[in-house]
């Protein structure tokens, strides 16, 4: 039997095997057998890692490898016969390729140094994944450049336009191979053309980019404006070969932002000679950005305009720097209130109809004001836009609306419907307990005779009068109506049960027992008082009213000019039929 010695392969042949990016097998140039596998060959080669020790005859490698790869073009004893005829031959000889799991591989045979036989191994996997890839990406760019609608090029170092989209050509009103391949200098317009390429300089020396908002004219002397944004562009050696950028034209943009100005310029004039009062105020500090002069008059604001170059009638800042006044709206708004307002607004995107009554300084009376509030983006930043109208006289009309409507016109006490209204809300109060209350109804004696004799006006007075004195005795009253004609009443809640009532009304009678004197004529005025005590836990206000007015009847009976208590006995006559 045959003794197969393995040669010995000299450290700077490993060495230069092992710097290799490919897998390398050394075969003795006698029997073949393997000397020597780098590392790049055992990994792509794991499987068959046993067939490639040193002293494995070829044949036992490719045996093992025809099991555990799987050929391309024929099957593993076939690829294995050609492979093995290949390797037999001078030269160079391309092998059969295989694939070992999910790695493709080619390989070639090659005469090695001194004399051995080389087998190299190339993964192609990777590197068919990369360039596949970048075949992609190349396709995704110039898919991406020409759909775009923002115009975009590329030039070379040289200034020459390689690539550009439809967009760029017709910016300049050309055709997209009309561009291509030429210099920028003979497309754009010779001003634009300067402008970009003395931005594009230190993009050409250093890495960097670029975004400037541009103008420039035509060739026909027509002013444009442009948004110019670039980049350097690298070669795949890292060496800097180009710029990438874009122009975008805004001047029809730079024309509708110069008309907004104007019409809020116009805006604003309408606003100062509004008649409703309109601020704007930053929503995190409460300042006024902004103010018309019916909001400085309606509120107060003292504005130093001498340091303003503005018109007289002109009282709001137009620059939120400028320091026309430190009026916040504090002067509206408490700060608890404010936190709930700006918080009602936020949730319903406004707030409508807020009433405020407010005295503006150096003012003799309140003010009441109606204003709104929403929420609105001014000079950069979250404000609150105020509409602010006067409401004092429409306020002052309600109220005088609303006296006439629960209040007696004479005398100025509550009248029935108000006393009713009071006498209900009584009875809610009290129903259920036994806190103490009492009403009396009280009918003013010899009346009839003072109209007669002396007059209206004279019984007017009279009234007058008795309603002033019922207020001064009954002053710890809930309530004292007039209910009409020369008829009065009073309600007690909480106030004392029949002795400190009978009290109260000895005190009345005792007022009005003092002279009635009009014009220098003595009135023969007295009154005769009813009164209802009752607990809370009976409670019916009407029922009360009418017991009251029985007792009332009953002093009358007696010989006016007293009071009296009602008492159930006095309801027997209802029965008698």
């Amino acid at each position: 039997m045959a003794r197969i010695c393995a040669l010995a392969i000299s450290s700077e042949i490993v060495a230069t095997a092992a710097l290799g990016r490919d897998g390398v097998i050394f075969l003795s140039p006698d029997d073949l057998s393997v000397q020597h596998a780098n590392a790049v060959a055992t990994k792509l080669l794991s499987k068959v890692a046993v067939g490639l020790k040193a002293g494995t005859a070829l044949k036992q490698f490719l045996a093992l490898l025809s099991r555990e790869a799987s050929f391309s073009d024929s099957d593993g004893v076939e690829a294995v016969r050609k492979a093995l005829q290949q390797i037999g031959k001078p030269g160079v000889h391309d092998l059969p390729s295989f694939n070992v799991g999910d790695v493709r591989i080619n390989w070639h045979k090659a005469d090695g140094p001194s004399g051995l036989t080389a087998l190299l191994l190339h993964d192609v996997t990777r590197s068919e994944g990369l360039a596949r890839n970048l075949s992609d990406h190349k396709f995704f760019i110039q898919h991406l450049i020409d759909v775009l609608p923002i115009p975009i090029y590329v030039k070379n170092i040289e200034g020459v336009i390689n690539r550009c989209n439809t967009a760029f050509a017709d910016l300049f009103g050309r055709k997209l191979e009309a561009v291509l391949g030429r210099k920028s200098a003979d497309v754009a317009p010779a001003m634009l053309d300067a402008i970009m390429n003395s931005k594009e300089k230190p993009l050409l020396l250093s890495e960097s980019n670029i975004r400037d908002e541009i103008t420039f004219e035509q060739e026909d002397g027509t002013p444009r404006a442009a948004i110019f944004a670039a980049s350097t562009l690298k070669a795949p050696s890292g060496a800097i070969g180009g710029t990438i950028g874009s122009l975008i034209d805004i001047t029809s943009l730079k024309k509708a932002e110069a008309e907004v100005a104007g019409a809020a310029a116009r805006l604003t004039d309408i606003l100062q000679k509004a008649p409703i009062g309109v601020g704007i105020s930053d929503r995190a500090t409460g300042n006024f950005l902004f103010f018309n002069q019916t909001f400085v008059e309606l509120l107060g604001i003292e504005v130093n305009s001498s340091t303003l170059d503005l018109p007289d009638d002109i009282a709001s800042p137009t620059d939120a720097s400028l320091p026309l006044t430190d009026a916040t709206d504090s002067i509206l708004l408490s700060e608890r209130y404010r936190e709930k307002s700006l918080f009602e607004m936020d949730a319903m995107g406004e707030l409508h109809d807020v009433e405020l009554r407010i005295r503006p300084t150096g003012a003799k009376e309140a003010r009441w004001l109606r204003t709104s509030l929403e929420p609105l983006p001014f000079e950069g930043r979250e404000a609150v836009l105020w509409w602010v109208a006067d409401i004092t006289k429409q306020k002052m009309a309600s109220r005088e609306l609303q006296n006439k409507a629960n209040n007696d016109e004479l005398t100025g006490l509550a009248n029935r419907a108000r006393f009713m209204q009071k006498l209900n809300h009584c009875e809610s109060v009290l129903r259920g307990t036994e806190t103490p209350a009492a009403v009396f109804l009280l009918d003013l004696d010899g009346f009839k005779q003072v109209n007669d004799t002396l007059g209206h006006a004279a019984g007017d007075w009279v009234l007058v009068e008795t309603a002033r004195r019922l207020v001064r005795v009954g002053r710890r009253a809930d309530e004292v109506a007039r209910l009409g004609g020369d008829e009065f009443t009073m309600v007690f809640v909480n106030k004392g049960r029949a002795a400190e009532m009978t009290k109260i009304a000895g005190d009345i009678l005792k007022a009005m027992a003092e002279p009635y004197v009009w014009e220098g004529k003595t009135c023969p005025i007295g009154a005769s008082i009813g009164i209802s005590v009752f607990d809370g836990g009976f409670c019916d206000m009407s029922e009360q009213l009418r017991r009251a007015d029985k007792a009332m009847y009953q002093a009358k009976l007696a010989g006016k000019g007293q009071y009296i208590v009602y008492d159930g006995a006095m309801d027997v006559d209802l029965n008698d039929d």
